[in-house]
């Protein structure tokens, strides 16, 4: 009977150093490592969208690293959320010029018929990507060659990468690291969509097309496999054959993403096939709305109408504020009328 009475008693001072064992560890949740992931933005308005995803990454206890210049317009260096790796930027202003010029062209040729302009516009667009991809194809060569900052990548062993893949940069980092990537994007040219009843990017056509404005979808899909196999493909050449296995190219690593998070709501688009790795985050960005500031409130009730802001002139007001820094140019954006 006394050795049972032991027994028991053993049995029961192990029962209750597990369970104790076992609330701590439930309870401290602070021990869960989080995971080690690498960002790569993009700047203006494209980083609003990943804010709020980084700050909601950063309340789960995830550790996030971003990837940007240190000249960036609205990515800041210090932050209480992320740590930040500054990368090299050309000091020309070679993009600027080309982004400028194409803007221009695209809204001057806006008055002809929109069966022509459609294709003019793709044309002025498609001769701007030639250097556009030049130069990110020469900012990416200069990342991969740097040792130092390429040990650094390679050290910190991260479990994946989330990038916005409006930029090449993150997706052929993703691709040299062998990183999970995950894209934070609206649309992109390259994705999987019937021609027949869902409309390209810069057709200007609905999801009810007749004959003819199928052909006219079709041509412009097929002009945009010429884009990507005959003039973004061979800016980035001479880096794939140096740092990559053959035969890869940019579209093979664009579409070997593993997961999409695509940032519209499944009944607000197209009806199209979409892949398991597809997840539709449409509205995640959606707050309570805040009382603007003063200057900008200003303004809005200076105008009597409602001030409209598209996506290219939105771009080119920040460029312009950006260089000229004259407060009279905000003066110009009260005389707005839609």
């Amino acid at each position: 009977m006394e050795v049972a009475r032991v027994i028991i008693s053993k049995m029961s001072n192990m029962v209750s150093i597990f369970l104790a064992v076992f609330c701590f560890l439930l309870l401290r949740t602070s021990y869960c490592r989080g995971s080690k992931i690498l960002v790569v933005p993009v700047d203006s308005s494209h980083r609003i969208n990943m804010k709020i995803i980084l700050e909601e990454l950063h309340s789960r206890g995830h550790e996030i690293t971003v990837l940007h210049s240190a000249k960036s317009w609205y990515i800041p260096s210090n932050s209480s959320i992320y740590t930040s790796i500054n990368i090299p930027r050309f000091k020309d202003e070679t993009d600027w010029r080309i982004y400028n010029k194409m803007l221009k062209d695209v809204m001057s040729c806006r008055s002809y018929p929109t069966f022509i302009h459609t294709f003019y516009q793709q044309r002025l667009i498609t001769s701007s990507l030639g250097n556009i991809h030049e130069i990110l194809a020469r900012s990416a060569a200069k990342i991969l060659e740097d040792l130092v900052l390429r040990k650094i990548l390679q050290d910190t062993k991260f479990d994946l990468m989330l990038i916005d893949p409006a930029f090449t940069l993150g997706i052929i980092l993703g691709g040299y690291l062998k990183l999970p990537l995950v894209f934070n994007v609206r649309w992109i040219n390259t994705g999987s969509s019937p021609v027949s009843y869902v409309p390209v990017s810069g057709s200007e056509l609905h999801d009810q097309m007749d004959f003819l404005e199928r052909t006219k979808n079709m041509l412009h899909y097929l002009y945009s496999g010429y884009d990507q196999y005959f003039i973004i493909n061979p800016a980035y050449a001479d880096l794939f054959q140096k740092h990559f296995h053959p035969g890869t190219d940019l579209l093979s690593l664009e579409l070997s993403a593993d997961i999409w998070l695509f940032r519209s709501d499944f009944v607000l688009e197209f009806p199209r096939p979409t892949m398991p790795n597809v997840v539709h985050i449409g509205g995640f960005q959606c707050k309570e709305d805040q009382p603007l500031p003063d200057d900008l409130e200003a303004i809005m009730q200076c105008s009597e109408n409602m001030v409209w802001w598209s996506c290219l002139w939105g771009q080119w007001c920040q460029l312009c504020l950006l260089r000229s820094q004259k407060p009279s140019l905000l003066l110009l954006l009260s005389s707005l009328r839609r």
